[in-house]
């Protein structure tokens, strides 16, 4: 299945973005012009990148890679130099922006080609002709290791990915969703295609706090909506003030969800699901409902929710160097919904082994449900001894006012620790500091509190930008 197979007369998807609204027959109309402009004539061996700056552009945009065949990305106007980064230019074809917005800085010899995505359409009864190729997306990963990877796939993937978790979600023509996580990345991505495979609709908006994305929730009977644990305490204070929906299934878009974090939402919820995947896993490899325990203990380590099963028996997952003490390892995993490769900066794509390392470490329980437990690169040497941040983490967030926690490492070899804090005093520097220096056992470390720590439009943490603050 395809992205173009979202469209024809039985689909009943609505996409809205404020005031403006797109449907499959606004789409199909679109794509019956596509072939007579100068989009018709694209290199189907070289990169074209649509620079959007809404979600429903960026929609428009998938659907014209799929119907042209094209290997393309869609980006932010933010993330296109991270895109092209040390990309050979040779290799790049057009950058498609909407008309009548600024064209970005390009690099030299690079065209551009302006797009009306909101033209004035007639309808058509002319059957739409598809290219036989199959689209290959790519996404630009955070750039949490330094420079950012391209990781590409294959729209059939994703697509099949979003099949499963409709299917597991329960999802009909009458839910609607609300999603603030852009499009141009895998969460957001991810919601959209599984309201497109159910029929439903689903409405975009402009992170701006948890209370304003609440409060939306309440007003506009939203029966889908993605959250980050952190936002649980201020959609919580929203709801409290006399919220009862019949349906609401709650998403955690976060790498790690804490049970307390489950807790404050969990009154609201007819569903709440745990489900991690990474951008070069396709959206999702585990899932686990919450409502169906009544004690969360049950599915917890380390104060951290489980992140369940395995979504479809194709997926198989293994730990390498597994701990005989603790059970830890490197989870790797299997699974027909991975991407296809990382495109270099050559044009070349560099395949990937069947089995990929997810760069986690994690361990299974005796019910068989899977732990995430930290970043692989989040374990440090102390004296030629391992030491998991985790377990640092999970210290510093016994802090009342603490509500996250972001490391990187100086130039001096230093790990630096920004904390965020709604109290940024003297006294719980010196105290974070003590318990610093007590856990590293002497390892050279400086903290840092801060009100908000930076994130990235996908909403996790901005390392780069902390790297910055190390300086």
């Amino acid at each position: 299945m395809r992205f173009i197979d979202f469209l024809g007369a039985k689909q009943t998807w609505v996409a809205k973005y404020g005031k403006n609204s797109i449907n499959a027959e606004f789409v199909s109309n679109l794509l019956s012009t596509v072939n007579a402009g100068p989009l018709g004539e694209l290199d189907k061996q070289k990169l074209h990148v649509f620079c959007v700056y809404s979600p429903l552009q960026a929609l428009l945009s998938y659907f014209i890679g799929s119907y042209l065949g094209l290997t393309c990305a869609v980006v932010s106007p933010r993330s296109l130099n991270k895109l092209l980064d040390g990309y050979d230019v040779s290799k790049l074809g057009v950058i498609v922006t909407p008309i009548g917005r600024k064209t970005p800085v390009l690099p030299q010899k690079v065209k551009s080609l302006e797009l009306n995505y909101s033209p004035t359409l007639v309808a058509t009864t002319e059957s739409l002709q598809p290219s036989d190729s199959k689209a290959q997306f790519v996404f630009c990963t955070s750039g949490s290791t330094g420079k950012a990877k391209r990781v590409v796939h294959c729209e059939t993937r994703l697509v099949n990915n979003a099949k499963v978790v409709s299917s597991y979600l329960g999802l009909t023509q009458t839910d609607s969703s609300y999603c603030v996580f852009p499009m141009q990345y895998m969460y957001g991505l991810s919601t959209t295609l599984c309201a497109l495979h159910s029929g439903s609709e689903i409405s975009y908006g402009e992170f701006v706090s948890p209370s304003l994305v609440a409060s939306y929730a309440m007003k506009n009977h939203v029966t889908v909506l993605p959250i980050l644990g952190e936002w649980s305490y201020e959609l919580s204070q929203v709801w409290l003030s006399g919220f009862e929906p019949n349906r609401l299934i709650l998403l955690n878009a976060s790498d790690r969800l804490l049970q307390s974090q489950a807790q404050e939402v969990m009154p609201w919820a007819t569903a709440f699901w745990n489900n991690l995947g990474q951008t070069e896993s396709g959206p999702r490899i585990f899932a686990l409902e919450l409502k169906q325990f009544t004690d969360l203990n049950e599915v917890c380590h380390n104060n951290t929710v489980s992140v369940g099963y395995p979504v479809d028996e194709a997926i198989k997952v293994k730990l390498v160097n597994k701990s005989v003490d603790t059970g830890i390892g490197n989870l790797y995993y299997k699974t027909p919904f991975k991407m296809v490769g990382y495109l270099l900066d050559c044009g070349d794509v560099q395949s990937v082994e069947a089995f990929s390392d997810s760069g986690d470490l994690f361990k299974q329980d005796e019910q068989g449900r899977w732990h995430w437990i930290t970043r692989s690169s989040h374990t440090i040497k102390v004296n030629g001894e391992l030491v998991p941040l985790t377990s640092l983490t999970n210290k510093i967030l016994n802090f009342e006012a603490v509500s996250g926690v972001g490391y990187v490492t100086n130039k001096k070899g230093e790990l630096c620790t920004f904390v965020e804090s709604s109290d940024v005093n003297e006294a719980l520097h010196t105290e974070l500091t003590s318990l610093m220096t007590n856990t590293l056992r002497g390892k050279r470390s400086r903290v840092s509190l801060v009100p908000k720590l930076p994130r990235t439009e996908n909403g996790k943490l901005d390392l780069s930008e902390l790297r910055q603050r190390s300086l």
